[in-house]
């Protein structure tokens, strides 16, 4: 597994990264207000001003690794289709993670592969959630987050309009404990990003923790742009690999929400919701939240390329090493299953 000093070694200083991968060129930190401009409605909004984003299906664009099995016992609803897998019909399901689906419904798959995590007791830190393959973005979030894109970007007040506290506690227990990965197509988007601020809020540790808090606040501070572009990339690469590629997914995901005139979600709104939940809030008073807010505030305004460097999709190990193994897990749940190799490449 790549250790958490992957980019400082592929860059032997800052000097070294590709131009699209700067922030401010050679504007000042002042003039990140010029990049605000007034919606139609007379707020301010910046959701015309950032550069086209790439989709979060290319950036974690991980081949499924297909199983053909027949089933002799119930085994739930195709995460596609959401019609139950038919009693010893064979079916799809992929190795690396708990997907299931009919062989039908696989040239339509828009679900990620997002290999499951190995640790069995969840303490609530977010690297027990989050695979150990990079990217390291937790299931949860990647599942929620395509949807959302998928079928709410033209929908106003995401991240601003409440779900009810039951239906987001069902679809956190079943993205998170369940034993396949549920069908999200018919989950309303206000639900889905309930369900990623819940988990988000949640966590043992913030999203940005606070031993790493200065050292982005120093960065947002700095009134050499250089220094300060220097400094936030630096601070980005010291967090823990599950924070850093968490952080960059959620950034690039924020950017599409802001870049939606439908959504009416501006950078300032996004940074005013996500602030005392990113850099958590136990010393929260109107000082700190203003500050977390501005620095907030830059981090969505760096171009989608600052971002994308860091979710780069690092390959697994060959499925023939998990044969044995998964074939004896999977013999004691269900002695009637049958395994076979199925290529669908051709």
């Amino acid at each position: 597994m790549q250790t958490r000093d992957r980019i400082r070694r592929e860059y032997n200083s800052y000097n070294d990264l590709s131009r699209q991968f700067c922030m401010y060129d050679d504007q000042s930190m002042d003039s990140l207000d010029d990049r605000i401009e007034m919606n139609p409605n007379g707020c301010e909004t910046d959701c015309y001003t950032l550069c086209p984003c790439p989709q979060p299906s290319l950036l974690l664009l991980r081949q499924h690794n297909f199983k053909l099995k027949v089933y002799y016992s119930n085994v739930g609803n195709c995460v596609q289709c959401n019609k139950r897998i038919r009693f010893a019909v064979a079916s799809l399901r992929c190795r690396d993670c708990p997907l299931r689906c009919h062989t039908e419904c696989y040239d339509q798959l828009t679900v990620n592969c997002i290999p499951q995590p190995l640790i069995s007791s969840k303490r609530g830190h977010l690297s027990d959630f989050a695979p150990d393959a990079a990217p390291m973005v937790p299931a949860l979030i990647v599942h929620c987050v395509t949807e959302i894109e998928a079928r709410g970007l033209e929908q106003e007040g995401l991240y601003r309009v409440s779900s009810t506290r039951e239906k987001v506690k069902r679809l956190r227990h079943k993205l998170l404990r369940g034993k396949t990965t549920p069908h999200l197509g018919n989950k309303d988007t206000h639900t889905l990003c309930c369900c990623i601020k819940d988990f988000l809020r949640t966590l043992q540790r913030p999203l940005i923790p606070v031993i790493h808090r200065h050292d982005f606040v120093l960065a947002t501070q700095q009134n050499d742009p250089l220094a300060a572009e220097e400094q936030l990339y630096l601070a980005v690469v010291d967090l823990h690999r599950a924070h850093r590629d968490t952080l960059a997914f959620l950034m690039l995901h924020w950017q599409r929400i802001a870049q939606s005139p439908a959504v009416k979600m501006s950078i300032n709104n996004i940074a005013v919701i996500f602030a005392p939940t990113l850099f958590d809030d136990v010393d929260l008073n109107l000082s700190n939240v203003v500050i977390w807010q501005q620095v907030l505030r830059v981090l969505l305004l760096q171009p989608p390329g600052f971002w994308a460097q860091f979710l780069e999709v690092d390959s697994l190990m060959p499925a023939c090493s998990l044969d044995d193994d998964e074939w004896k897990r999977e013999s004691n749940h269900s002695p009637s299953v049958h395994w076979q190799s199925v290529n669908l490449a051709g």
